[in-house]
C-alpha cells in the first residue's frame, strides 16, 4: 500500500490517461454490441432460413402427393378405356403399388372403389316424402345392422343415423332428433338430408372416434347405391344376409370376378339366401364410377397427404382433403 502511495505521488495520473481509458471501455461496449448484434442477425437468418426449407419441403409434398393423385387418375382413366363392362381387383388400379422415388422425395398412393362399400345414404329413400320406403331399403337396414354387429358395433347406432338423414322429425327408437342436439353444450340441428362427407357421422348420436375408425373403411357416402360384388370386402359380402358364413363368403370370393350380377347370384349360397337377395336385385353390380384416391407425398421430413373421392365417369371430385 506505502509503495502504491509513493508511486501516485511521483507519476500522479494524468487527464490523457483517463481519457485513454474511457475510450478503451467505450470501444469494448461497441465491439460486445457488434457481436450482439451479429449472432441475432446470424440466429434470425438461420430461423428464416428454416422456415424457407420448410416452407419449400412442404410446398414440394404437396404438388408431389397431387402427382400421385393425377396417377391414380389416369390409371382410372385407363381402365375405363380396356375393361368397361366390370371393374375388379385383378385390374391394375387396384393394385399395391409400392413407394416410387421422385426428385428428393417419395410418393406412394392407393385406389379403392367406394362401390365396393356400404353407402349409409341407401338405407333411407330421400325420394319419397318424408317415409322410410320399404322393400330394398328394409334389406339396406338389415344389412346395416349386421354389417355393425359383424364389426362389433352396438346395431343400435343405425336408427340415430336414420333419424340423422330422414325428413321427418319423429325420433326413432335409440333415434335422436332436434331435442336430442339442441340439449348438448353446442348445440346443432339434425341433417334430415344425406350424408354430404362421411366425417359427418361423428356428429350422430353415440358416435365416437373409436367406433368411426372401426366402420369407416366399410362406409361411403359417394358412390351409387349399388354394391359392386367384384370389389365388394368380405365383411360387406357377409352382411348381405344374416345366415351367410365366412365359408360362403369365401366361396363368393373365388369366383370373381363376375361378368355380370346374374353369376354372382349363381354363387349364392343356399336356395334361402338366393331367393331373399335375388328379391333385390339393385342391390349389386359389377362395375364402378366413384373411387378414393389417397397419395402421400414425403421430402425430407415433410409428408403431405390428399385424399380424394373421383368421380370418374364425370371427371370431377366429389371430396378433395389435405393433411
Amino acid at each position: 500500500m506505502l509503495r502504491n502511495w509513493m508511486l501516485s505521488l511521483l507519476w500522479p495520473p494524468t487527464k490523457k490517461s483517463k481519457e485513454g481509458g474511457f475510450v478503451l471501455l467505450i470501444t469494448l461496449l461497441v465491439v460486445l454490441l457488434l457481436v450482439v448484434i451479429i449472432f441475432e442477425i446470424d440466429f434470425q437468418s438461420r430461423a428464416d432460413l428454416r422456415a424457407a426449407g420448410n416452407f419449400r419441403d412442404d410446398t414440394v409434398s404437396y404438388y408431389t402427393a397431387l402427382s400421385g393423385i393425377a396417377m391414380g387418375k389416369a390409371l382410372l382413366a385407363e381402365d375405363l378405356k380396356t375393361s368397361k363392362d366390370k371393374d375388379s381387383l385383378d385390374e391394375v388400379w387396384a393394385l399395391r403399388i409400392p413407394p416410387l422415388p421422385v426428385g428428393n422425395g417419395m410418393i406412394s398412393f392407393a385406389i379403392i372403389d367406394e362401390a365396393g362399400k356400404f353407402n349409409l345414404n341407401s338405407i333411407v329413400n330421400s325420394g319419397v316424402g318424408n317415409q322410410i320406403a320399404t322393400g330394398i331399403i328394409d334389406s339396406r337396414i338389415k344389412q346395416l345392422r349386421h354389417l355393425f354387429e359383424l364389426l362389433e358395433v352396438d346395431p343400435k347406432l343405425v336408427n340415430p343415423i336414420i333419424d340423422w338423414i330422414d325428413k321427418n322429425k319423429e325420433t326413432m327408437p335409440d333415434g335422436a332428433e332436434d331435442e336430442t342436439y339442441q340439449a348438448l353444450p353446442s348445440p346443432y340441428e339434425t341433417s334430415n338430408a344425406p350424408i354430404k362427407t362421411l366425417e359427418e357421422i361423428l356428429f350422430i348420436k353415440g358416435m365416437t372416434a373409436e367406433v368411426y375408425q372401426k366402420i369407416s373403411p366399410y362406409l361411403t357416402v359417394y358412390s351409387e347405391t349399388k354394391i359392386n360384388v367384384n370389389t365388394a370386402d368380405s365383411l360387406i359380402l357377409q352382411s348381405l344376409d344374416s345366415e351367410m358364413t365366412e365359408s360362403d363368403v369365401q366361396k363368393l370370393i373365388e369366383g370373381r370376378p363376375y361378368k355380370d350380377t346374374a353369376a354372382f347370384h349363381t354363387k349364392l349360397p343356399g336356395v334361402v339366401i338366393q331367393g331373399r337377395l335375388a328379391d333385390h336385385p339393385n342391390l349389386f353390380s359389377v362395375n364402378s364410377i366413384i373411387f378414393s384416391i389417397k397419395a402421400d407425398g414425403l421430402v425430407h421430413n415433410t409428408q403431405k397427404t390428399i385424399h380424394t373421392i373421383w368421380n370418374r365417369d364425370k371427371k370431377k371430385y366429389l371430396y378433395f382433403k389435405v393433411e
